[in-house]
């Protein structure tokens, strides 16, 4: 090779790099901490939904994200919705100390977690 191919080769390199996908130092999503109960997870779901929080469509029958029909999962998901719209801090992600972060994509089948 000579030097400007090397050197496009280099810069080359170094842009595909950079632009790698780096699921643990950017990704970031809320759900549902394992001890809340069954109450605080319906709280959540009422709040966010019955007040228009986010959009709730999706954990609706017939939505992507209402199978499985449990309320860890619809909690989750629209704590995530919240969470992510919402400017990610930490507040964001409270819900009276029933959200956590977790670090790898929640998303499953055709229900997508934002991020």
């Amino acid at each position: 090779m000579c030097p400007s191919s090397t050197l496009v080769f280099l810069i080359l390199s170094i842009v595909a790099i950079n632009h790698l996908p780096l699921a643990s130092a950017r990704g970031q999503w809320c759900v549902v901490s394992p001890s809340a109960t069954d109450a605080q997870m319906q709280a959540n779901i009422d709040w966010l939904c019955g007040h228009g929080h986010v959009d709730c469509i999706p954990i609706k029958p017939g939505g992507p994200c209402f199978e499985p029909d449990n309320l860890r999962s619809h909690a989750s998901f629209v704590m995530n919705s919240y969470y992510q719209y919402n400017g990610r801090t930490e507040k964001a992600c409270y819900f009276s100390n029933t959200g956590i972060f977790v670090f790898k994509d929640p998303s499953y089948g055709d229900c997508e977690y934002a991020y």
